[in-house]
């Protein structure tokens, strides 16, 4: 068990309809590495925080020529005995598009998994669904239908209308007239699109739609809800290479049109592998997103406090040898705490922020060093009342998922 001697605090701003007051502060206390529930040789690490409090940690590990998708929930400072849902040795393992295992509502649990195909270099997405909060799961089945020899990931899963609403990357377009192409026959640049799909409580498909035809190849998506809607934030692209980050907003089943949060007018020939993270509560929304504009490299952090109708100003986070491969939780009083890879003297270092809801900014502090120069994955945080829990993968000796938690107090 380590710690590190560094607490911030930080004091949130409310505003009543009468008058003006301060809300308690909050103290961020020393992190505190936990005992992993990942083997040796794990990687690939996902966070997910269930509408009851219940975190469940997700995770893959090498079993000789196979993959097995594995996962824990938390209690105090432990982790539950480690479950295995699937094993396969046919599976697309990457450091940046991993699987995840995600509490939906009550009993009802979804997964997804990468599956290579038989022939080229394509992949597609596998859905399975549990009704006993993990302890048994449903068949397999595919999350898309297209069958076309192209790529397919990055995926969201969340609750919505009593089921599972999921979020992914989809190569389908790439395909035309039966050949895969770069272009369109007009010259227009083809890429990855953006599809939202809907299955009912039993894993049934009742919808499958198309959001954006062209968006960055290879950033993640997110989603957070807040009053009752979705907000599904993504990095964008146009047909001059402009990436920057959008956001959309899923209302009474209806997706309304996407809007650039803040542009940077970051025009780049690739993708930069570092999507956004957003996170909701009490009608604070607040997004956080990584850019490289002329090779000046920064995390910065928008925030709502109407409910997603408007965000301020954009917050510069870290432009101090920032990767980004950010992830951000908002806390009680309308806090928000930003956590990304910074490039350090010995390695990478898990950096975590403090903003309140004024925009104030606390001192950097370091969750924890990561022996190697390079990211490995994409380091997981969420928040599930009272204190922020922490997971990502670590070459010291041997490569693991490693653990910590941040306790918070008033």
């Amino acid at each position: 068990m380590s710690r590190l001697s560094i607490k911030i605090t930080v004091l949130a701003l409310c505003v009543s309809t009468l008058n003006a007051c301060s809300d308690p502060a909050l103290e961020l206390q020393m992190p505190v590495e936990i005992t992993s529930p990942a083997s040796e040789g794990s990687a690939q690490p996902h966070l997910a925080l269930g509408s009851d409090g219940t975190v469940v940690l997700s995770w893959l590990e090498s079993q000789g020529d196979s993959y097995a998708l594995r996962f824990s929930t938390i209690a105090n400072e432990a982790w539950s005995q480690t479950r295995t849902l699937a094993i396969g040795s046919n599976w697309f393992v990457n450091w940046a598009d991993f699987p995840s295992v995600v509490p939906i509502r009550g009993e009802l649990w979804a997964a997804h998994w990468l599956v290579t195909q038989d022939e080229g270099y394509g992949y597609d997405v596998v859905l399975s669904t549990s009704r006993d909060s993990g302890t048994t799961w449903a068949d397999p089945m595919p999350l898309h239908l297209d069958g076309t020899p192209t790529e397919h990931g990055f995926v969201t899963l969340f609750p919505w209308q009593e089921g599972i609403g999921a979020i992914w990357l989809d190569g389908r377009n790439f395909i035309q007239n039966g050949e895969f192409a770069f272009e369109s026959s007009s010259g227009e640049p083809l890429g990855m699109s953006l599809r939202y799909a809907l299955f009912d409580s039993d894993g049934q498909r009742t919808l499958d739609e198309e959001l954006d035809t062209l968006v960055c190849d290879c950033c993640q998506t997110d989603v957070a809800l807040n009053g009752g809607d979705a907000f599904l934030v993504y990095r964008d692209r146009t047909t001059e290479e402009v990436r920057d980050i959008v956001v959309q907003r899923l209302s009474d089943d209806t997706w309304q049109p996407p809007s650039v949060l803040a542009p940077d007018n970051w025009l780049i020939g690739g993708c930069p592998i570092n999507g956004p993270a957003i996170d909701a509560r009490d009608g604070h929304v607040a997004v956080a997103w990584f850019s490289a504009v002329d090779n000046n490299p920064l995390v910065h952090l928008v925030q709502s406090n109407n409910g997603g109708t408007t965000f301020l100003n954009p917050i510069e986070i870290d432009a101090v040898g920032s990767f980004g491969h950010v992830d951000v939780a908002v806390l009680e009083h309308g806090a928000t705490v930003v956590s990304w890879l910074r490039s350090e003297e010995n390695g990478l270092g898990l950096m975590m922020r403090m903003v309140d809801r004024a925009g104030e900014l606390g001192e950097p502090l370091a969750v924890a060093g990561i022996g190697t120069s390079r990211p490995l994955d994409f380091p997981q945080m969420v928040y599930d009342g009272t204190r922020l829990i922490f997971a990502w993968t670590d070459i010291d000796e041997v490569e693991q998922v490693r653990t910590a938690i941040v306790e918070l107090s008033p």
